[in-house]
């Protein structure tokens, strides 16, 4: 992991407050990850593995998810040693670029590469079909509620994407505790929607 591009803000500790003025932004740092997979022996096989790779159906996206499941393996952990339930998971279609290639061991550890493709942006997931003026409306108005079960349904999705298979089962049951014991405007609805989760996870 290299962090680019600006350097580290300050501490906040102890400084005293002072005025500013409006303007652009400053600058913040970029992280970079770079996860290595299986060894190759020479520069041409790399060459050859990418070009097989970006040729696949899905075009490397399947490496990318493991890869993505290694990285939040890692923060999970970080996440549970320093106790921080801020830190957060990381998603491909969040990244400001993805690649994919093959390098020597100095390179990758450096985070920089002997050949990359620079992968297609995916969507951003259901949030580019999400109506900004409805359901977010809804709820800062108070006239909707987002429901402890909608959450742990999410966060149950999310542990069964990233290999937390027993994560997911426990937060569903959570799910399913909530809506009994505190039903939901729309109760029909996330109890069908709990439903469906819960047979594809089996």
């Amino acid at each position: 992991m290299q962090e680019l591009g600006a350097p580290r803000p300050r501490r906040r500790g102890g400084r005293r407050s002072k005025p500013v003025q409006p303007g652009d932004p400053e600058e913040t740092p970029v992280t970079r990850v770079t996860v290595t997979g299986d060894k190759l022996e020479t520069s041409a096989q790399g060459s050859a593995w990418l070009k097989e790779m970006m040729a696949a159906a899905g075009g490397g996206a399947e490496e990318v998810r493991a890869a993505t499941r290694i990285v939040n393996r890692a923060l999970s952990a970080l996440r549970a040693g320093a106790r921080d339930p801020l830190v957060q998971d990381i998603g491909a279609s969040r990244a400001l670029a993805v690649r994919l290639g093959h390098g020597t061991g100095d390179e990758l550890a450096e985070g920089d590469w002997t050949e990359a493709k620079e992968l297609a942006r995916p969507r951003r997931g259901r949030l580019d079909d999400v109506d900004p003026q409805s359901r977010v409306a809804a709820v800062l108005a108070g006239r909707d509620e987002v429901h402890p079960a909608e959450t742990l349904m999410l966060r149950a999705r999310l542990d069964e994407l990233q290999g937390r298979h027993k994560e997911a089962v426990y937060g569903l049951r959570a799910a399913r505790a909530a809506l009994q014991e505190q039903p939901a405007r729309r109760q029909k609805e996330l109890m069908k929607e709990l439903t469906a989760i819960e047979e594809k996870l089996g």
